[in-house]
């Protein structure tokens, strides 16, 4: 050690000692070769600067290679790769590759293959002009010189994806140069460190397009054959990133290459078996037959003996190939697609398996849950499933919260799904999410809700339900889709049968648009809730004449939906004054008309409401004028010709007296209609009230002379 400074000072060529440099060189080799000491007391001695001094002035061949080489050895300890020398030591280098002789360029090769484990040096500009001079040293014949160009690439481009279109600018091709040592006689090392490098450039996209990149995916599938594991793991990667570009997928697929890859995919190599996946995943995309040939070849087995003990990446990218496999609709309703079931719901629970692999796992149990069979084979508990799930429904991942919904909506197709009381955990964040206002979010979340609604409505209500379900009701602009709105009806009507109480915490505009539901139970607690609803709130009848109750309850009655409690919630309203003075009542008599005039109308009850309303209505003189009380009179008399009930015919003749008294053009109405001659019968009948109130219509339909002509001496009989 202590001639250490003696040698280095010796590096300085003089004149008078010109053969003293070399010597030295090859003394200092000796001393610093396997001591990182030594080679720590060589740099503090300036050996770096003397030796890129020296390199500088191009010694001789032997003086050069051997420079080089010592660099190398020197830059073996890691802490002299950020001696502030080291970036003059590789321009110096560059130069060697350059211009150096065979024996100088592989030394100075190994040398800057081992400056590249610094990080600052590999991202220098400087580094990048090392490409082209090793990429020249791959067209050697020398399997050593072009083993230590790959390793220096191989280093250079290490961790950062981006280098690789930097390979895009050099002269030649560095793939062509790539395949022919990998379709070569060459050593099974120096084709795996081909492949190596032809993994960092697949990941240029003008890399992978380039023509020569298709000719390598014979000898790369050899590689994979090799029985070596360090050849196949890398002929594998580079493979698979290969296979990024859809017309490279076309044509590997045509080597058949499936139970080679499947069979890749065991063992404890995982970064084999995650790039073996990945190539898998690419290949079955959109290829059914190549789904199918997988499963055959027991794709499946073996992934499921790999997720107990496979770090979670791995299960990630598990997780997405039976995510692929499942778009199936033939393998999502196999055995083989029931046995994946219980393992993903068990990886879901790991706390470090990130957002692909939830989206993938989640995505490939609702392939495979949405088929009633697989479903209905489902071996898990409730308590299993649902827990894990709850936790996805509050993911910050949007995809992951819709598809743990669907999945939850699935599962509780099932009865004792929705009956468990671990069901109810998942009340509150599925009303969130009904409310989030994004669509699909709201759709699956408020379809879960349908179903958990029947078991556990009190705690729909408890969640903030209601409020929720009624914002989507009433939503306007922009409407939600039908099948939306009927879902959130579905559930608030689920949740107002349970109880009355609910029925004040809805508002009234909310239960008159429940009206225009296609499904009658949902009308028909729509209309329970506000009948209750007028009855406890007087004023609540105006409110519901300005929400349109009055189009939706005519509607219902003409179409003989719900038609006896339409009709009774409509009577009440025109029983009450301040709806009858209403201008918009006035459009209800041609419909209710039309009603009692239908012969599809079978419900007695139904005509008596009826009847009664527009008796309501003919209370208001306005009405009684109205057009439109022409057709009521010819239905009141059409009502009393069918003979109906006491009741029934004393609420017609009633409602007839107040559409005739101020109206001639309603008495001739009743006249033409053959009303006179049923009046007329109806003196003798049986009821005394009823027979009086038949006499005092016929007085008011003759209370002036424009039905003279109608007068008989059976109608005169009949009076007296």
């Amino acid at each position: 050690r202590k001639s250490i400074p003696l040698l280095v000072d010796l590096l300085r060529p003089i004149p008078e000692r010109p053969n003293a440099p070399p010597v030295a060189v090859r003394l200092l080799i000796s001393i610093a070769d396997g001591s990182d000491a030594n080679k720590s007391i060589l740099a503090e001695a300036g050996a770096l600067e003397a030796l890129n001094k020296y390199l500088s002035l191009s010694p001789q061949d032997s003086t050069e290679t051997a420079i080089t080489e010592l660099l190398r050895i020197l830059f073996c300890n890691s802490d002299l790769i950020n001696h502030e020398a080291s970036t003059s030591s590789l321009n110096q280098l560059i130069a060697v590759l350059r211009l150096g002789s065979r024996n100088s360029r592989y030394s100075a090769a190994r040398a800057i293959h081992e400056l590249f484990d610094a990080d600052y040096i590999r991202d220098s500009e400087l580094a990048k002009q090392a490409i082209q001079p090793l990429v020249d040293m791959l067209n050697t014949t020398s399997g050593n010189e072009q083993d230590a160009a790959l390793m220096a690439l191989i280093k250079l481009t290490s961790g950062d994806s981006s280098k690789a279109s930097v390979f895009t600018d050099v002269e030649g091709n560095p793939l062509e140069s790539l395949y022919k040592v990998l379709s070569s006689a060459s050593s099974l090392e120096l084709k795996t460190h081909a492949a190596h490098l032809c993994y960092a450039l697949f990941g240029n996209s003008k890399i992978r397009a380039n023509p020569v990149a298709s000719e390598c995916l014979k000898p790369l599938i050899s590689l994979m054959q090799s029985g070596s594991e360090t050849a196949i793991e890398y002929g594998v990667c580079a493979f698979d990133r290969l296979l990024e570009d859809e017309q490279q997928v076309e044509l590997a697929a045509a080597y058949n290459v499936v139970d080679l890859l499947v069979g890749l995919v065991s063992g404890g190599n995982y970064q084999l078996i995650e790039a073996t996946i990945s190539a898998l995943i690419k290949l079955a995309k959109d290829r059914t037959p190549s789904k199918h040939d997988m499963v055959k070849a027991g794709i499946i087995d073996n992934c499921l003996e790999l997720f107990q003990s496979a770090p979670s990446s791995l299960c990630s990218t598990i997780a997405e190939l039976f995510r692929i496999l499942t778009n199936s609709v033939a393998i999502a309703r196999s055995s083989d697609a029931a046995e994946i079931v219980e393992p993903l719901f068990n990886v879901l629970l790991r706390q470090d398996f990130n957002l692909w692999g939830q989206h993938s796992a989640l995505q490939a149990l609702v392939n495979i849950l949405e088929k009633p069979q697989s479903l209905a084979s489902l071996k898990l508990t409730p308590s299993q499933v649902i827990e894990p799930l709850i936790s996805f429904l509050e993911s910050p991942s949007l995809a992951i919260q819709q598809l743990g919904t669907e999945l939850l909506s699935h599962l509780l197709a099932q009865d004792h799904f929705q009956q468990d009381i671990t069901t109810k955990n998942a009340v509150v964040p599925l009303v969130r999410l009904a409310g989030i206002g994004i669509l699909n979010l709201q759709q699956t979340a408020i379809k879960a809700l349908e179903k958990i609604s029947t078991s556990w409505p009190k705690a729909v209500a408890d969640a903030g339900g209601i409020f929720e379900l009624a914002k989507v009701i009433i939503q306007d602009d922009p409407q939600p889709p039908h099948a939306l709105w009927e879902s959130a009806a579905l559930v608030l009507s689920n949740v107002l049968r349970s109880n009355t109480d609910y029925y004040f915490k809805v508002p009234v505009v909310v239960l008159v648009k429940l009206l225009h539901s296609t499904l009658e139970s949902t009308i028909s607690i729509a209309l329970n809730a506000l009948i209750v609803y007028e009855r406890s709130y007087g004023s609540s009848a105006e409110e519901m004449m300005e929400a349109g109750a009055l189009d939706a309850l005519l509607h219902l009655v003409r179409s003989h939906q719900c038609e006896e409690a339409s009709g009774s919630l409509l009577e009440t309203l025109f029983n009450n004054v301040r709806i009858r003075e209403m201008k918009i009542s006035k459009y209800a008599i041609a419909p209710l008309s039309q009603y009692l005039l239908d012969p599809h109308t079978r419900s007695q009850s139904g005509k008596l409401l009826a009847a009664l309303a527009l008796g309501n209505l003919s209370q208001h003189e306005r009405h009684a004028r109205a057009s439109d009380s022409v057709s009521a009179c010819r239905a009141l008399i059409s009502l009393l010709e069918d003979q109906p009930t006491e009741e029934m015919t004393m609420v017609a003749i009633c409602a007839l007296q107040n559409f005739v008294m101020k109206s001639k053009t309603n008495r001739r109405a009743v006249a033409e209609a053959g009303g006179i001659l049923v009046i007329q019968e109806l003196l003798l009948f049986p009821n005394t009230e009823v027979a009086g109130q038949a006499a005092l219509l016929i007085k008011f339909l003759f209370s002036t002379h424009t039905l003279q002509e109608y007068v008989s001496n059976e109608l005169i009989r009949s009076l007296t």
